[in-house]
């Protein structure tokens, strides 16, 4: 299989790498390569092949990686066969890798080894799998283990992913901005959100939301990530 391959990179040396590193593959082809968000996009646009992988290089921030990640996700929405994504960053806190794999990355490695490392990863994440750096697998491994299901719960079962997610936040006792930073969501949004949490749960305030969140084991003391049952969850915000 030829592996069609898209590289944006802020850092013109780290462009250079990646170059240097993909042209060692012959079963690889570089159809293009942009130095910074909106270049991508227009590149991405004019390209005639679509790239069946597209790298992120050290992006300069971890919202940096959001929104470059979220644009090339809206830009092949209705794509049948859209690209997937592999993110190459030093900035490998549990907050830009989660809200990478939110917007739909593949892979993220938070540094390269070696040559081999990036190459096999970029075959991985090609063939439809998900391709992780040591360090960023361990601490994935040791979140989902944590995982608990819990019990169904009728108060909760209209609320969509998202708000779930929202909810959580507003249990463990975080407000609208707070929110709006550890989601990447504009505060008018979250307010949005939590208003229509509120209507669907019937409550007036954030106690009694937090109360049925925690009821439901959501924030629990514990520190383990709960998950609401797949029905709770099948609607994307």
């Amino acid at each position: 299989m030829q592996i069609n391959l898209f590289a944006i990179s802020d850092n013109p040396v780290s462009l250079a790498g990646l170059e240097t590193i993909i042209e060692q593959e012959e079963k690889f082809t570089l159809i293009g390569q942009a130095v910074c968000n909106s270049d991508a996009m227009r590149c991405l646009e004019k390209t005639a092949l679509q790239p069946h992988v597209i790298v992120l290089g050290e992006p300069p921030s971890k919202r940096s990686i959001h929104e470059c990640a979220q644009q090339i996700e809206s830009r092949y929405r209705h794509d049948k066969s859209r690209p997937r994504m592999l993110v190459i960053s030093q900035c490998d806190d549990d907050d830009a890798v989660f809200a990478a794999l939110r917007v739909g990355v593949s892979g993220y490695l938070a540094r390269i080894r070696s040559p081999e490392e990036l190459i096999q990863s970029i075959r991985i994440v090609a063939k439809g799998g998900a391709a992780f750096s040591r360090t960023v697998a361990s601490r994935l491994s040791r979140h989902f283990s944590t995982v608990q299901v819990l019990p169904e719960l009728t108060e909760l079962s209209e609320l969509t992913s998202r708000e779930l997610e929202i909810l959580e936040l507003i249990a463990c006792g975080l407000n609208n901005r707070e929110i709006a930073r550890r989601l990447f969501l504009a505060e008018k949004t979250v307010r949005n959100y939590v208003s229509r949490i509120f209507m669907k749960l019937e409550v007036h305030d954030r106690a009694s939301a937090a109360m049925l969140a925690r009821d439901a084991g959501l924030c629990a003391e514990t520190g383990k990530v709960s998950v609401v049952k797949q029905q709770f969850t099948s609607d994307v915000a």
